[in-house]
């Protein structure tokens, strides 16, 4: 009786909040943006962390150069700093990039010549990036069969259940007509989404996703996908017919036997791999790294997260917690009401969004109003983004997840183990994830060295300086004064923020193209770095 009394108490209350945060997200949109002086409406700030390394590299091991981006007439400007393996990417695009398809029908034939151009002058001329938009389709399906028919791929679906019961979605690309053995000998890629996301985030972009190019590069794509999702499944024999355990879960039985899940089903698949790459853009990178760090813990002998990854690419990596989370007011009310079973109940989270999802998703104004709601909570914008394609991008999203997932998030209680609280007793700055034996003399966490760097994966961080809802500055500042630099590779891009890794109109040039020239894995050609050959 007190359940049931508690979820009609906390339905009326998260109807009240969608409602207010809907006309807080709509007034923000339409009048605090548009009367802001600024020209720029990109948050330049960083986390506030300083990037310190310990060992500061002499001046012959910075490097300062340009090099020609095939998206646009700007040159992306970098600064390597060999010493610590980090590549700042400096560059800033043109605010004009995403004018609208008319402006370039009706100037086609119009030459601009580099001496001309003022701010009214858009930098954005390559003929096939206009090419590939205009071929994209626009109408908003919410199925992504739907649209890589239209490549020739074919999305097989999988539904595949965790050692505790939870029925996830797996979906591989293979060739329209043709079968998963068309893929066999390609080198397996598992890509791994974010909070409230699905996997359909890397691919929701088509020609221009990560996804697409990926497997245009030659690999076996595998979309994992985490518990509940679009549509929640159970095996209720493994959960004891206990109908309680639906819904209670966090990122660790996530990590512990979701991404185990995953990463066997696509071995025993692939067969001729032991190992794979795992992508993963936010939550998926926490989740990621949780099973890579301290693995020790939350594994069998028979299974070790460690030994299955020749390589980990993170993606705006959700390691430690960044100021947004106390600076937005109604975060910060989020989190005050969040442990509470009278407000958020203790089911899924916020039932009523997916109900809005189910019967919203392919209208423009339901993508419009998911768009505007991120941007008014989180400072995520379109800016970077085609225009065209910013409403498929909300198609495969929100998913169902459990309150208790949203509590690991946001509990403002510091007696819990959070994402706010909890980061350094998970992810200890001070100590040694990836020890090499003899050449790091730190406090080591709990993976035992190994003989050389080689023995552990690969770790690729592509980090956003504008993402202010999680520190990378202060991972950065971890991997370059705790970890040995021939572990791991750092991009720090100045203009990009938390959704950019994935959306950004050039993201195949600034995260694609260097994700796949640094890539190491077995029966490819291959320099003596182990990273692969390929065309510029």
């Amino acid at each position: 009786m007190l359940g049931t009394f508690q979820q009609i108490i906390s339905s009326i209350i998260l109807t009240c909040f969608l409602s207010v945060l809907f006309y807080l997200s709509l007034w923000h949109n339409f009048i605090v943006v548009h009367f802001k002086s600024k020209t720029d409406p990109r948050d330049i700030r960083s986390s506030k962390t300083i990037i310190n390394p310990r060992n500061k590299p002499s001046e012959n091991k910075i490097r300062r150069y340009s090099k020609q981006s095939t998206n646009s007439r700007t040159p992306l400007d970098l600064e390597n700093d060999d010493e610590n393996n980090i590549e700042y990417d400096h560059t800033i695009t043109s605010l004009r990039a995403n004018l609208p398809m008319e402006y370039f029908k009706q100037n086609a034939n119009k030459e601009i010549h580099p001496e001309e151009e003022n701010e009214q002058t858009p930098i954005y001329d390559n003929p096939f990036e206009r090419d590939e938009l205009s071929m994209e389709d626009h109408r908003l399906v919410p199925d992504l069969k739907y649209y890589y028919h239209q490549y020739n791929i074919e999305i097989e679906e999988f539904r595949i259940t965790t050692d505790d019961g939870f029925i996830l979605d797996l979906w591989h690309m293979v060739p329209l007509n043709g079968s998963a053995a068309d893929q066999m000998g390609k080198y397996p890629l598992l890509l791994l989404h974010g909070l409230l996301q699905s996997a359909g985030a890397f691919a929701s972009s088509g020609r221009k996703s990560l996804a697409y190019y990926l497997y245009e590069q030659g690999f076996d794509i595998w979309l994992g996908n985490n518990r509940c999702g679009f549509n929640p499944g159970w095996d209720m024999q493994k959960l004891n017919n206990d109908s309680k355990k639906k819904w209670d879960w966090d990122i660790n039985e996530m990590c512990q036997y979701d991404l185990k899940c995953l990463i066997e089903t696509v071995l025993e698949k692939t067969i001729h791999f032991e190992k794979l790459t795992l992508v993963a853009h936010s939550q998926g990178t926490t989740q990621s790294l949780m099973g890579l760090v301290n693995g020790e813990k939350l594994y069998s002998s028979q299974f070790k997260l460690i030994d299955k990854i020749d390589n980990f690419v993170a993606l705006a990596p959700a390691i430690y917690p960044g100021p947004l989370l106390n600076e937005k007011a109604f975060v910060r009310f989020m989190g005050m009401g969040i442990d509470s079973p009278w407000v958020f109940g203790t089911k899924s989270f916020i039932p009523l969004m997916m109900f809005m999802r189910n019967i919203g998703a392919g209208s423009k104004l339901f993508s419009f109003f998911s768009y505007i709601m991120f941007n008014y909570m989180f400072d995520w914008n379109d800016v970077l983004w085609d225009k065209q394609l910013r409403d498929r991008n909300f198609l495969f999203s929100p998913v169902s997840i459990s309150v208790k997932l949203m509590q690991w998030w946001l509990s403002p209680d510091p007696n819990k183990i959070s994402f706010k609280y909890g980061s350094n007793k998970m992810f200890p700055h001070d100590k040694t994830w990836f020890p090499v034996k003899n050449e790091n003399d730190s406090q080591i966490h709990l993976n035992e060295p190994r003989e050389n760097h080689k023995d552990f994966p690969q770790i690729m961080l592509f980090i956003p300086r504008q993402d202010r809802l999680v520190d990378g500055e202060r991972l950065i500042n971890h991997f370059v004064n705790y970890e040995d630099n021939s572990i791991y590779k750092i991009w720090y891009i100045d203009e990009y923020s938390h959704l950019d890794v994935l959306w950004a109109h050039d993201v195949i040039e600034r995260i694609g193209k260097p994700l796949v020239n640094n890539i190491r894995y077995p029966n490819n050609p291959s320099n003596d770095t182990g990273t692969i050959i390929t065309a510029a």
